[in-house]
């Protein structure tokens, strides 16, 4: 078995445990090669003959992850994402064992899920039009400002940098949504405006309960107008209704659609996948991309 390790060495606090991994994947007559992205490799390089493997697994946190499935969708290689990040949310939407030995097994084992990713595009300050893909969450307003306050503190503090930023929004700014989604449009006012592609955030909880990743739609959320402290009731029905199937998500207005057009104004700075996008206009579009990777799954995977 030919295997290709992507991985970034600056990715968090489980970023050594890729070694661990390793070693419980080769056997006698494999090849894995290792590849560090960071300074001096991007990951299109990294990834650019991914077709001549017969697995290639993904080892960072959300960001790298979705940097790297970006340059691999539609190259259909069996792909095993490996949790070396602070939140792993996508890991966790996938749901495989943890440890490494038991990713090295499922590596080995190969059994594939084919899933959509998210495809953002936005309209820069210089008037040109940009695009990545996305394998969580795309937003703009409450969320972006959220990861903008947490980017200092989050290699340290890990998830509860996240829970502090929030803490020191208390009164996020309103702006009016128009979203053009499937032929049809809807205008509201709010805090923000979320994309997604998955569904489960920290503590298990399912932010757009109707949301699965091989679904074929994207997920669309606005949050209504609200100091921090009003959204208590969407997190307390968010703890003790994780699913989302009884007690919904109050304050959230959502839909569900194959592709979208958001303008915001004003402008509320945005993110993707917790990297920040700082050159926006508030003006920017979301699809599904259906159906362009295989990834790797256990007998524990969600999906």
């Amino acid at each position: 078995m030919r295997c290709l390790i992507i991985h970034n060495p600056a990715s968090g606090p489980r970023s050594d445990e890729i070694f661990d991994f390793a070693r419980a994947l080769s056997q006698a007559g494999d090849e894995v090669a290792m590849r560090f992205i960071g300074d001096g490799m991007e990951p299109e390089y990294a990834a650019a003959d991914v077709r001549e493997f017969d697995r290639v697994v993904v080892s960072g946190g959300d960001g790298t992850v979705s940097n790297v499935l970006d340059c691999i969708r539609d190259s259909h290689v069996p792909t095993l994402v490996f949790p070396s990040g602070t939140a792993n949310l996508f890991f966790n939407n996938i749901g495989n064992a943890p440890e490494p030995a038991a990713l090295a097994k499922a590596c080995r084992e190969g059994r594939t899920k084919r899933v959509d990713m998210g495809e953002l595009f936005w309209k820069a300050e210089d008037g040109s039009v940009q695009r990545h893909g996305f394998i969580i969450i795309a937003g703009t307003g409450f969320d972006a400002d959220i990861m903008h306050k947490a980017e200092p503190n989050k290699g340290d503090m890990g998830e509860i940098a996240y829970f502090l930023s929030a803490l020191a929004t208390p009164a996020p700014t309103v702006a009016h949504f128009t979203i053009e989604h499937d032929g049809k449009v809807d205008e509201l006012d709010g805090i923000g405006c979320m994309v997604g592609n998955t569904s489960f955030i920290q503590n298990d909880i399912n932010l757009f309960p109707d949301c699965r990743m091989d679904d074929g739609m994207i997920d669309i959320a606005v949050i209504q107008p609200a100091k921090t402290v009003e959204l208590l009731p969407t997190l307390i029905a968010g703890v003790l209704d994780p699913a989302g199937k009884g007690l919904g998500r109050p304050q959230f207005t959502l839909f569900q659609a194959k592709e979208a057009r958001i303008t915001c104004e004003p402008s509320l700075g945005m993110e993707f996948d917790g990297e920040l996008i700082h050159n926006n206009t508030g003006v920017f579009g979301a699809r599904v991309l259906p159906q362009c990777l295989d990834l790797i799954v256990d007998d524990f995977a969600k999906l």
